[in-house]
């Protein structure tokens, strides 16, 4: 009944009411069918489910996932500046394919109120069970930047994610190779970030070429695991089979990253290809496309640490936390 009111809602106040419920306690209280406790970033994680960015930019509902059962939550993304991001509509739902696409454009208000409410996190019961990471980016693709998010969040996460792929900004699409830009990108979170861990989002891909020299440059600027991976944009919807999408339009071009179940197999994928790359021991986040516990085991079963998921808690609720918890334990 609550996830059918929400869906009457436009997706922007659906979102709002949400954040505000967690935040005022309403939300409900999920636990493990028993112990799914892992080690990643060598920290003990609580269990592998993880909320991905954009869920919660402003880092303001943390207990609240952390009761839903979330075992990680990356907070953001977040950038240095207040940002309205890109006017209305800005995201839209698919109802018959369960699917989003948003064109966001990164809206939130800085990081001086972000990195409050990560500190004041830090002194409710909650943080105990939840690992948190703060996505992080640049609009305009600026070093200086994201070694200033990093100083920023590093006192008070677990890890950062480098969302150097977010297709709904400037420098998603700027000119040169883009393993340079993030190798430099990840350069200067590192030096920055307190010794926490660095991961680098990308973004979707089957050339094998392109992810090879995106984590071999990645690698070798020292960068700690992966998060694959983004939204898909309509320019590369030919990577997911049969998606029939009315691709939403301004001023004449498609706007926005697609989230949904076709984006499932590409990060399978992906993930597949980053762990044969990189090695056993190095950590992987799988996030593309997880509405059920059957999708998330197959992440995990490609080579992920652990998953996230967004899109498929908009149209499955904490239902699909439980179920994911459920084929967990099954294991």
């Amino acid at each position: 009944m609550l996830m059918r009111l929400l869906h009457l809602l436009d997706s922007e106040t659906a979102h709002a009411t949400t954040l505000a419920a967690l935040k005022c306690g309403l939300g409900p209280r999920i636990r493990e069918p028993k112990d799914l406790s892992l080690t990643l970033f060598g920290k003990r994680l609580r269990n592998p489910i993880g909320l991905s960015g954009g869920a919660d930019k402003q880092a303001e509902a943390l207990a609240g996932w952390s009761r839903m059962g979330f075992g990680l939550v990356e907070a953001g993304t977040v950038t240095v500046n207040p940002r309205s991001g890109n006017s209305r509509p800005r995201c839209w739902r698919f109802k018959d394919n369960n699917s989003m696409v948003n064109w966001m454009g990164l809206p939130g208000d800085g990081i001086i109120p972000f990195v409050a409410n990560l500190e004041a996190f830090q002194h409710e019961p909650e943080r105990k069970d939840l690992t948190v990471g703060a996505s992080i980016a640049s609009p305009d693709g600026k070093l200086e930047e994201f070694a200033q998010l990093a100083k920023a969040c590093s006192p008070f996460v677990d890890y950062l994610t480098l969302n150097a792929s977010c297709p709904n900004v400037a420098h998603a699409n700027a000119q040169g190779a883009p393993e340079k830009t993030a190798a430099d990108q990840v350069k200067a979170c590192k030096d920055a970030a307190n010794g926490k861990p660095i991961l680098l989002k990308l973004g979707p891909t089957r050339d094998q070429a392109v992810l090879n020299r995106m984590v071999e440059a990645a690698l070798a600027a020292g960068v700690d695991g992966f998060v694959a991976c983004n939204t898909l944009t309509n320019a590369d919807r030919g990577l997911a089979d049969g998606l029939a999408l009315d691709w939403p339009m301004r001023d004449g071009s498609p706007v926005g990253g697609y989230s949904g179940p076709h984006l499932l197999p590409i990060a399978c994928w992906m993930v597949q290809e980053i762990r044969a790359l990189v090695g056993k021991d190095r950590p992987i986040i799988g996030v593309g496309g997880v509405q059920s516990g059957a999708d998330a085991l197959r992440l995990l079963d490609a080579g992920a640490n652990a998953i996230q998921l967004y899109t498929g808690l908009i149209y499955k609720g904490p239902a699909l936390v439980q179920d994911i918890m459920k084929a967990l334990a099954a294991r």
